[in-house]
């Protein structure tokens, strides 16, 4: 719908062009404004976007002290420390997900089932070398292990600059 309102806003504005400046000078304005637009997007698309997902490997990031501690409502806090490991780049954001077991018996023996998993992306700004605390709730419904819940963490990709 926004495309055809788009469409018909531009039609009106070349066909004003057309009756006020003539048609020469509105081919020569509407011209100048599509290289111009051009110019703008391969700017934007080399240099304008500062983010990017191929800077900085998952394995550049470490989680370190995490610890999941039971909120209201079936959910759990996450409290974790994040090591941006890059050299050279700066993490801005990342993806985690948090997986719930429910083991039997001893956790090394493979006993356990995954009764809960859930994803988020974190923002935020960790430059080269450097480390931050995070705090993040994830909910999980109807998760009621019968043994030991275990819990792992996994990195599903990296937005850096």
């Amino acid at each position: 719908m926004a495309w055809v309102l788009l469409v018909i806003a531009a039609a009106l504005t070349v066909a004003t062009l057309v009756i006020v400046l003539g048609p020469r000078q509105s081919i020569l304005l509407i011209l100048a404004v599509v290289v111009i637009s051009v110019i703008g997007l391969i700017w934007y698309a080399e240099v304008g976007e500062d983010e990017k997902s191929d800077l900085i490997p998952v394995a550049a990031v470490q989680l370190v002290n995490t610890t999941m501690k039971p909120a209201y409502g079936g959910s759990f806090k996450l409290y974790a420390r994040v090591k941006n490991t890059s050299p050279d780049r700066t993490l801005t954001r990342f993806a985690l997900t948090v997986i719930g077991s429910d083991c039997t018996g001893a956790a090394a023996s493979g006993q356990c089932v995954v009764i809960g998993q859930r994803s988020k992306e974190i923002h935020i700004v960790i430059p080269p070398l450097q480390a931050r605390d995070i705090t993040n709730q994830f909910a999980f419904d109807n998760m009621r292990p019968k043994g030991e819940l275990n819990w792992d963490y996994r990195i599903d990709y990296t937005r850096g600059k």
